[in-house]
């Protein structure tokens, strides 16, 4: 220690002496600022990083989880706004009624049934033709566009004739909807989980 001191007072007499002291003081601090970020401020760092990002995948799963049981629900909504069979035998005879009410003729309405797809819905497609004045027929596909079920106008073929009566225009109409099988259950928002 005695000898340490000795080179201490040696460096102090000569002109560049304080310079080499206070540049050593700086290469202790420095080497321990080095060790300190090296063995303490960079692994929590890591950590952080690592916290941080499970917090976001997990943030990513929850929002995920949320949007699909909102969209669970809408689709037990709309599901259960679709017509039973039972329920779609009284189809044509409500559009009859809603022509019949905006004067608009349908001599003749059919009905086709697709194949049942996947989820037990088979597509019903109606299809005839519609004549009446042009005023009658927009209120008629008015009525028809903002029914309560859902009811799709898949087509429509325009044309116009003259009659004693006046101009009427005449188009044929395709109709869709699809109907839920069985008799009309409800259903559950449970029964799309795997």
């Amino acid at each position: 220690m005695t000898r340490a001191f000795r080179i201490v007072r040696h460096l102090r007499r000569t002109p560049y002496g304080p310079l080499i002291l206070w540049m050593t003081v700086a290469g202790v601090l420095g080497a321990a600022l080095v060790v300190v970020r090296l063995l303490v401020v960079a692994p929590a760092q890591d950590r952080f990083a690592q916290a941080e990002a499970a917090w976001m995948a997990a943030r990513q799963r929850v929002a995920q989880r949320l949007d699909a049981k909102q969209a669970r629900k809408d689709l037990t909504v709309i599901l259960n706004a679709l017509p039973g069979q039972r329920d779609f035998a009284q189809l044509p005879l409500a559009i009859s009624e809603v022509a019949r009410r905006d004067r608009v003729s349908i001599p003749d309405l059919s009905y086709a049934l697709e194949k049942p797809q996947a989820g037990g819905f088979t597509k019903a497609l109606l299809r005839g033709s519609v004549s009446g004045r042009y005023e009658d027929l927009r209120r008629f596909i008015h009525h028809l566009e903002t029914a309560d079920g859902f009811l799709f106008i898949e087509d429509l073929n325009v044309s116009r004739h003259s009659t004693k009566k006046g101009e009427d225009v005449a188009f044929q109409i395709t109709l869709s909807t699809y109907i839920r099988e069985g008799p009309g259950q409800r259903v559950s928002s449970h029964a799309f989980l795997p």
